[in-house]
């Protein structure tokens, strides 16, 4: 995305994009910047963060879930769904659903699975 700025500023800041792009000083003349960014937001990075770790609990902790092979899986769907350009919010809560149900009661890994539910629940509102 490039942005165009041509116009001085009486203050010498200018944010722009949800603080994206910062420019400190005076903007004038015909200066051009160009961003590149992610586009994820910190509510999708939070989510793909606990389902990285929640990956990890369910590798250690394989042996105490009731099907480690659907939690696997559903956990891969459920990081397909968030990774995707419109994610399925019913298609999400019924694969966080079922990955209590192949969890069973790990502790371990059900302790991680909340804080991936509430990540989740706080991205999609």
């Amino acid at each position: 995305m490039n942005i165009w700025r041509g116009r001085e500023t009486s203050s010498g800041v200018h944010i722009a994009g949800s603080g994206n792009q910062v420019n400190t000083g005076r903007i004038g003349g015909s200066q051009q910047q160009s961003y590149a960014g992610t586009g994820q937001d910190a509510g999708l990075q939070a989510a793909l963060a606990k389902l990285s770790e929640l990956n990890t609990v369910l590798e250690h902790h394989a042996e105490e879930l009731s099907n480690a092979d659907l939690a696997r899986r559903t956990a891969r769907r459920i990081g397909e769904e968030l990774s995707s350009t419109q994610p399925d919010q019913r298609r999400i809560r019924d694969n966080l659903e079922d990955l209590g149900l192949a969890i069973g009661s790990a502790a371990a890994v059900v302790t991680v699975l909340q804080g991936l539910t509430a990540a989740v629940t706080a991205l999609l509102g």
